[in-house]
């Protein structure tokens, strides 16, 4: 009977008849859909305070101890993977041969010399060195190393007697970490500086002239060099026979000179002539300004 009155209504009437029945719906059970949100509040409050009461339980009587444990044993790895990092991030010390001592061609003194390397790729260094003997030692002298870089030290006449137990001393290393990222070549930049030594030549001398070493440098980089000097370590077999250092004022770019020093003594046979620059070409003192 209700459809079919239904049927007859107007639209506005079965639109108002719509919002009538869910008006009626909403006011019969409101209370109830009150008690059933205020219901689940109530339960997600309970669980969340549960919750906080385990946690907090837990964290301080159940599993403390075990906590503090495993919290000190990470700061322990922790240490220990930090030190083994910086380890191995740091210099490797440089390498020390035996120290000996030579003829300097003068009987009343003697030289010294010794070869110190660099096992680190990308590090570099500053130095002191001397040589002591057993009742003498000599002044302390400034040195340095490129990287991955063999060099002889050398004292000429650092001794005025016949010296015994002859050893080299390196202190006040200061290391200087290579930019690998400001340059990535360091090889090739490195040879864009050597310079080139020709002609090395030792000569014994006769009653005139006395016998004497020479060679020719010629600076092929387009940087001019600043007071160079060059250790001349002559070889006799496997043997070190003698040490000259050789320096001259300035090189400039494209500069060819012949160096020479002649060795007033008795000379051991020669066999070998090896010719070393001093030159530092990671200091910039090292170069001539560019307005030469």
């Amino acid at each position: 009977m209700t459809n079919e009155n239904n049927s007859f209504l107007k639209p506005e009437e079965k639109e108002f008849q719509t919002y009538y029945q869910r008006e009626m719906w909403w006011l019969k059970y409101r209370p109830w859909l009150i008690k059933i949100a205020i219901g689940l509040f109530a339960a997600f409050d309970v669980c969340l305070i549960l919750f906080a009461a385990w946690v907090f339980l837990d964290t301080y009587a159940i599993s403390y101890g075990q906590e503090k444990l495993s919290v000190a044993g990470m700061a322990v790895l922790g240490q220990s993977e930090l030190r083994d990092f910086s380890q191995s991030e740091a210099a490797r010390p440089l390498n020390l041969s035996e120290a000996v001592f030579l003829s300097s061609g003068d009987d009343q003194f003697f030289d010294v010399y010794a070869v110190v390397s660099n096992p680190n790729s990308d590090w570099y260094a500053d130095f002191d060195y001397s040589f002591k003997a057993k009742d003498q030692e000599t002044e302390t002298f400034s040195g340095f190393i490129l990287p991955s870089e063999e060099r002889p030290l050398a004292l000429l006449k650092g001794f005025s007697a016949r010296p015994t137990n002859v050893s080299v001393s390196v202190t006040n290393v200061e290391w200087h970490r290579f930019n690998n990222h400001k340059l990535p070549d360091y090889e090739g930049w490195l040879a864009d500086r050597q310079i080139e030594i020709t002609e090395a030549l030792f000569s014994h001398g006769d009653e005139v002239t006395p016998p004497g070493v020479s060679f020719t440098v010629q600076n092929k980089s387009a940087y001019g060099f600043y007071h160079p000097s060059f250790l001349v370590v002559l070889w006799r077999g496997s043997t070190v026979g003698g040490v000259v250092r050789i320096s001259t004022v300035e090189l400039k770019s494209g500069d060819k000179k012949y160096l020479s020093a002649r060795w007033f003594g008795t000379v051991p046979a020669i066999s070998k002539i090896e010719v070393y620059p001093e030159i530092n070409f990671l200091d910039p003192a090292a170069y001539l300004s560019i307005s030469y």
